[in-house]
């Protein structure tokens, strides 16, 4: 019922606009990786050697131009993971987007199923390749501090330097016009679960609402180019998210970094007893996390050096991500990749399920059309 609504409030929205033309457009893109892991000696029975996962995405648009000033799309993108470890999509394993973007000289208003203004306008250390979210390299190397199953979802440490609580569960997002290389944006969550973020469903704030606001500039310097971000948000009434994020480009190198801090604003509820809430699901909710890295680009290749560290506010829990990614493309529509990461993440005791440590090498293919 929601969703109607937030197509309806952007049909009316749109309502006075002049007639004018409609296009279409499909694409779409599908990867695939293997890896090697090896891992401390202590910790083999956490993982295989071998491994492997792959997913795709298909984007559906359909484009409505009223005239220069006045345009509106409405988008459909459906995706799917292959033994992947985080089952994080809409429903699990494959998950769709579903969202309608009005452009007027007004600004931008957003609706649907989609992510939130933070992510959107998210600048921070530079990402390429197979190994292009700190998530990614749990394909091969576990991390116990993240669960997302059909039957546990567990997230004892931020996985993000941008915000990301809320995933892409049905919003409306609005976005100023730009002025002078800067933009302002507004999110409004009625229901903030959603399996893309890091709310268990059974916990008794999943139905709140959030909101957020998010800043964003880009400037020429001259010697150099700036792209940064501010993002702040409140979740479940008490619950506070900080995140900010900047990186400066020359030429074919790029140098960025991010931070994030979430924390709980007053007096904490306990959560209500119920099996299906393991131990430290939600200490993501006192947390923080940044990141640094190093790009360079040049003609179809790509590189990315980075380092993330997220660490819980309140128990040992800490995750450590060194990825080296790289990225070629060797035609209009096929992409090669090769990566290694070295991981160290830690429980908030010493036994050996809540533990990981080791190196992954990795390497694959994606096709673009």
């Amino acid at each position: 019922m929601k969703r109607i609504f937030l197509l309806a409030l952007f049909a009316l929205n749109f309502s006075s606009a002049y007639a004018g033309e409609w296009s279409f457009d499909v694409s779409g893109d599908a990867r695939g990786a293997y890896g090697y892991s090896d891992v401390a000696e202590r910790f083999e029975k956490n993982d295989e050697n071998n491994d492997g996962f792959g997913d795709a995405e298909v984007n559906f648009s359909a484009y409505y131009e009223a005239d220069e000033d006045y345009s509106l799309s409405f988008n459909l993108d459906l995706m799917v993971g292959i033994n992947e470890e985080l089952q994080d999509y809409n429903q699990g394993r494959w998950g769709e987007e579903a969202y309608v973007i009005s452009n007027t000289p007004l600004g931008e208003l957003q609706g649907g199923q989609m992510y939130n203004v933070a992510y959107q306008f998210y600048e921070g250390a530079p990402k390429v390749g197979i190994l292009y979210n700190n998530s990614d390299i749990v394909n091969f190397i576990s991390n116990p501090n993240w669960k997302r199953t059909k039957k546990e979802t567990k997230f004892a440490t931020l996985n993000t330097t941008y915000i990301n609580t809320d995933g892409v569960a049905p919003k409306v997002n609005y976005i100023t016009p730009e002025v002078f290389g800067s933009k302002i944006g507004i999110s409004y969550i009625p229901e903030t679960y959603n399996r893309r973020g890091l709310i268990n469903k059974h916990a008794d704030y999943a139905q709140d609402d959030g909101w957020l606001g998010a800043f964003s500039t880009t400037h020429d310097m001259g010697f150099f180019d700036i792209n940064a971000s501010i993002s702040y948000a409140q979740f479940h009434q008490d619950d506070k998210e900080f995140s900010a994020g900047m990186r400066i480009s020359r030429g074919n190198w790029s140098l960025g970094g991010g931070l994030r801090k979430t924390y709980i604003d007053g007096k904490e509820e306990k959560a209500v007893t119920n099996a299906e809430l393991p131990e430290f699901f939600d200490e993501y909710r006192e947390g923080q996390s940044w990141e640094i890295g190093l790009g360079y680009e040049f003609g179809p290749f790509q590189s990315a050096l980075t380092y993330f560290e997220s660490t819980s506010g309140r128990t040992k829990n800490q995750d450590k991500v060194w990825m080296f990614s790289n990225q070629y493309q060797l035609s209009k529509n096929i992409l090669v990749y090769a990566a290694a990461a070295h991981v160290d993440f830690e429980g908030d005791n010493n036994f050996l399920e809540n533990n990981n440590q080791g190196w992954a090498f990795v390497g694959g293919v994606g096709v673009t059309f």
